[in-house]
């Protein structure tokens, strides 16, 4: 795994630079505030309204960068000390329907706390970024270009596509209890069931009922298949004393 993809999971805000679509300014780079999340195979991805400025300049041209710093450069330590990350991409609107919708849905929702009333206003969609470059800066002195699928992944990687299975079947089976638990410490409400449906190396997707949901929770970081025990255990105890 490249740092710029651990860099990308533990961030989630960036400056969205678009290129300006006004008469006036035609062509001018265009920076906004847009959250992003990341797609099972590391693809960025954004949820943006039709209205927003940085929506109609991505219609008329695709070309864009997502810009991301280290979340805690905010602490008043020196910014230029930290890493920071810019994605050069062409934006592509997902039009999604159906199960695929809705897991793109919790993937963002785990990411960004308010999403879940983001889709009744404004006619919001998703977006997803795919890369064409990749700028990384470690700090002072540690600058490099990368190529597009440094942030990609193989989601079933690390031992997952042979374990997977085996995971899935014995935390449903044995430790329903433990989901719950991490279930609500995501939403807020304990649900009356929880069911993981997928997992990856980046995080797994849980199917609750009692509220009716789709949750993802990620791991933060990527994870192999056999530490997956030590990764579900802390996650629990984490979700418990939340």
């Amino acid at each position: 795994m490249s740092e710029a993809r651990a860099w990308l999971l533990e961030a989630t805000n960036a400056t969205l630079c678009t290129v300006a679509a006004e008469p006036d300014i035609a062509g001018f780079p265009f920076g906004s505030l847009a959250p992003y999340a990341l797609r099972a195979d590391g693809t960025p991805f954004v949820l943006i309204s039709a209205i927003a400025q940085h929506t109609k300049n991505l219609a008329r041209d695709p070309r864009c960068s997502l810009f991301v710093r280290d979340p805690k450069s905010d602490s008043g330590a020196d910014a230029q000390a930290s890493w920071r990350v810019t994605v050069v991409a062409r934006a592509e609107r997902l039009e999604l329907a159906g199960a695929e919708l809705e897991e793109l849905h919790a993937r963002y929702a785990a990411r960004v706390p308010g999403a879940p009333g983001y889709g009744s206003a404004h006619d919001f969609a998703f977006w997803a970024l795919r890369p064409v470059r990749v700028r990384a800066i470690g700090g002072f002195g540690a600058i490099r270009w990368l190529p597009a699928d440094a942030l990609l992944t193989d989601p079933l990687g690390q031992g997952w596509r042979e374990g997977a299975a085996r995971v899935i079947e014995h935390m449903n089976d044995d430790h329903e209890s433990a989901l719950l638990d991490i279930a609500a410490a995501r939403t807020g409400r304990r649900p009356a069931g929880a069911r993981i449906t997928e997992v990856e190396t980046a995080g797994f997707l849980v199917r609750t009922s009692g509220p009716d949901s789709l949750v993802y929770v990620p791991f933060g970081r990527d994870v192999e298949a056999k530490d997956a025990r030590d990764v579900f255990v802390k996650l629990a105890r984490e979700s418990r004393r939340a």
